[in-house]
This record gives C-alpha cells, sequence and structure tokens, in this order.
C-alpha cells in the first residue's frame, strides 16, 4: 500500500487527498470535481485540483483556462511544480494534465515518483482534488491508492452502476482500500439516489471485503448543462438550484 501524500509531514493546514473517480466516462466527474473545488474555496478551504486523466484532461477547459505549461513539464524535469500549477479563479489552483498525449496513458513507475514528490513539495493545502480518468487503467489504480479517501460517481445508468461495481472491486484487490465514497449523480431525487445505492451496496456486501458510503447525491438539473455549456461553474452562477444545494451538503461532510 502506498503512503497517502497527506501523510508527509505535519502542517497547519489539513492537506487531505481525494480522488474523484467513475467506472465509465460521462457521469459528471470532472464537473462534479470542478465545482467541488469552488465550494470548498468559497468556505475558505486552500483547493488544489490534479487532472489526472493525463492524456486527455479536461479541467482547464471546464474552467476556460489555456495553461502555460502541465503536468508533461513537470514530468519530463522541464519545470517545477510551482510553475506547472495554474491559478485558476476564485483562488483554485490547478495542476494541469495534456490533450493528446497518449504516452502519459501509463506513467512508469519513476514517472509516477516524480509526480507524487512533486505533489509533497506543493505549499500547504487543504484539499487535493485529484480528477482520475474513467475506467481502471494502471494511472487510474496508483492515484486512488495515493488518496486518503476515495469517492466514486455513480448515475442511475445500469453501465455505471455495474462499472462502478467493477471499479470498487479492482481497487479493493489493488490498493487494499476497503472504504469507497459513494455519491450518486443525474438522479430525480434523493429516493433514487439510494435505491441506486443500494443496489451497488447489496451486490458489494455479498461479494466483496468493503464499506460503502453513500456521502451523497446531486439531482440531474438543467442549470448544470446551461452553465457547463458557457465554461462557467453552475455552483457559483446557480447558487439556489438544486444540485448546488446538493453538493454543499457534500462539502459540508468533507469539512467536518
Amino acid at each position: 500500500m502506498n503512503q497517502s501524500l497527506s501523510e508527509a509531514g505535519e502542517m497547519s493546514r489539513r492537506r487531505r487527498t481525494i480522488s474523484v473517480t467513475s467506472g465509465k466516462g460521462g457521469v459528471g466527474k470532472s464537473s462534479i470535481v470542478s465545482n467541488m473545488a469552488y465550494m470548498l474555496t468559497s468556505m475558505g478551504q486552500l483547493t488544489y485540483i490534479f487532472d489526472a486523466d493525463l492524456s486527455l484532461g479536461n479541467i482547464d477547459v471546464m474552467f476556460g483556462m489555456v495553461p502555460k505549461f502541465n503536468v508533461r513539464d513537470l514530468i519530463e524535469g522541464k519545470k517545477h511544480i510551482t510553475d506547472v500549477v495554474a491559478e485558476g479563479p476564485f483562488g483554485i489552483k490547478i495542476i494541469p494534465a495534456t490533450s493528446g498525449v497518449s504516452e502519459l496513458s501509463h506513467l512508469s513507475m519513476e514517472e509516477r515518483q516524480i509526480l507524487v514528490s512533486s505533489f509533497r513539495e506543493l505549499p500547504d493545502y487543504d484539499f487535493l482534488i485529484v480528477d482520475t480518468s474513467a475506467g481502471l487503467s494502471s494511472n487510474v489504480v496508483y492515484f486512488n491508492a495515493i488518496s486518503e479517501d476515495i469517492f466514486i460517481v455513480v448515475t442511475p445508468d445500469p453501465a455505471s452502476l455495474t462499472d462502478s461495481y467493477a471499479v470498487i472491486k479492482a481497487l479493493r484487490g489493488k490498493t487494499g482500500q476497503k472504504n469507497f465514497n459513494i455519491i450518486m449523480n443525474l438522479v430525480r431525487d434523493e429516493k433514487e439516489a439510494l435505491e441506486m445505492f443500494k443496489k451497488i451496496v447489496t451486490v458489494a456486501d455479498k461479494f466483496l471485503d468493503v464499506y460503502l458510503d453513500f456521502f451523497g447525491y446531486i439531482p440531474a438539473d438543467d442549470n448544470i448543462s446551461a452553465a457547463t455549456r458557457k465554461q462557467k461553474l453552475w455552483a457559483e452562477h446557480f447558487p439556489r438550484t438544486s444540485a448546488t444545494k446538493a453538493l454543499t451538503r457534500i462539502c459540508d461532510r468533507l469539512v467536518m
């Protein structure tokens, strides 16, 4: 088991590393990460996002940014982590990925160590949110392994439910992690969220030695699509919408 980044030294801030992952793409994972970072920052939590979909990153797009450097410059030794970090809106700090660089899809152990060592050199922070790619690549497994807490985004889509179970099973076997936090996305309401969650729990309890925590849900909301098309954060532009209220409850739990 890899040492989590949050265990690196005693700091005045919490330095909590969390990963947000999913079994399949298109479940709204990066949208949740971007808006979660905004909410945490608005709560006074110094927050970094690491775009860990290294070859097809999109966090910079979510914020309408064009970073000068990215994680490739860091791995190749051209830039220090403080040079690569992009200053996003609202004080959010972003470690950008590349786009279309396939060789970063599977990092070598040496490249992984470069990244982890660089993260330990980051100035103090409260949260480092690792936005992984979907699926079960070696990168996904590794970035989940070095995170203190794992969050899995699931939708009511049967394929999402099936693939989420597969991710939990694989991460349990490959990282030793037993605790997983589930965020149900794009649901009608809390009732549907809990129904979907129970489906996963029923199978997991039968076949896996894991503990799944229903961390919260985000309802389907037309304002999310409207904001995303404009490269705006829905949590900022629609503070009273149902999705923002739901995400606030999730972030409140995080900072407890």
